[in-house]
């Protein structure tokens, strides 16, 4: 699905137009940043952590499900850093005109964080039991919903090439987010989904539908990451700015991880959910920001290697200039 740039640039201006909307920072420093996030969770848990009391920027929060459009966001340079998974930007590199270097990426991770609780997969590929789906030979010519961009789309691919598939060999249903993807698979108009445990989660608990493969198995880090245009990184004000939020960010998940009651009234309250559902999703979402170093490299670059081998991007890669590790000590101070 294609974004254009007047959608893109709608959207956020429903997203950052009322001042008075929960969560929206408001700075006399004439420097700012606008954050992309694709729901409102995060955003009312950093807020209500109380760590950016004090703030000295002003911030702005955009709400943009998916990552094509938090991408086509941070191109148009209507936002400064953009939420998704970490390995957008190898297809982004992978199919790019023009050579990436670590001076001119148009774009670089700055950040990374997952749940360390390996109870709770980031990433999963579930089949309905109605589909006679009893292994991954089982999955040839079913319809298989996962959304393009990041980890949910890698989970789709490496899951397919575990199978020894083609795309040719299933039937693709590609859709614009993970929840759309999981609406498909709930409803029965798919077979197989790949994507986030939780908005499948109740297919697998009523026993209508079973996890096949989780992430860790394929060998995928599955970080949620911000990704900040090459002039934000560069820019010493705005580049300072996005120290002091992400530090803040790091200080709210030790509040997150400490409070999951007060967590769970939040997703109650805000995002309208049960309260069995708040409580799944509050220790689902509890996590710790990772460091960006040459371990981390090294499994990407490995992934993009898997994906230039199945014909997924064109070219190969050097992964390593998509990560900025200036940022670490705001994030892993003393990793």
């Amino acid at each position: 699905m294609s974004i254009s740039r007047r959608q893109t640039l709608s959207a956020l201006g429903a997203v950052t137009a009322g001042l008075s909307m929960p969560g929206l920072v408001r700075a006399q420093s004439t420097t700012k940043l606008i954050i992309g996030i694709q729901d409102i969770s995060l955003r009312e848990t950093v807020s209500a952590s109380g760590v950016l009391s004090g703030i000295g920027f002003g911030l702005e929060w955009a709400i943009l499900p998916g990552p094509a459009a938090q991408l086509s966001a941070l191109y148009s340079k209507a936002i400064d850093v953009g939420h998704m998974g970490d390995t957008s930007l190898i297809i982004e590199q992978g199919r790019a005109k023009t050579e990436w270097t670590q001076d001119s990426a148009p774009l670089q991770i700055v950040a990374g964080w997952r749940n360390p609780d390996k109870a709770f997969p980031p990433i999963i590929t579930a089949v309905r039991n109605d589909a006679n789906i009893r292994g991954l030979d089982d999955l040839r010519g079913k319809k298989w919903a996962y959304n393009f961009g990041g980890f949910n789309y890698l989970q789709y691919v490496l899951t397919r090439l575990k199978a020894n598939l083609k795309a040719s060999d299933i039937q693709p249903v590609q859709l614009v987010d993970q929840y759309a993807a999981a609406a498909a698979f709930n409803s029965g108009r798919a077979e197989v989904y790949s994507g986030g445990p939780a908005p499948v989660r109740q297919s697998v608990e009523r026993g209508v539908a079973r996890v096949l493969v989780r992430s860790d198995e394929l060998e995928i880090p599955s970080l949620n990451v911000w990704t900040a245009r090459g002039d934000v990184i560069r820019n010493e004000a705005k580049a300072a700015a996005l120290f002091d939020f992400l530090g803040r960010v790091r200080k709210h998940w030790d509040w997150f991880a400490s409070n999951l009651p007060a967590v769970e009234r939040i997703y109650i309250e805000k995002l309208k959910q049960t309260p069995d559902d708040a409580k799944f999703f509050a220790a689902n979402a509890a996590s710790r920001f990772v460091a960006l170093n040459d371990d981390l490299v090294r499994r990407e670059q490995r992934i993009a290697d898997v994906l230039v081998e199945s014909g997924d991007i064109p070219k190969r890669i050097a992964v390593e200039v998509e990560f900025s590790r200036k940022f670490n000590d705001a994030t892993v101070p003393q990793s």
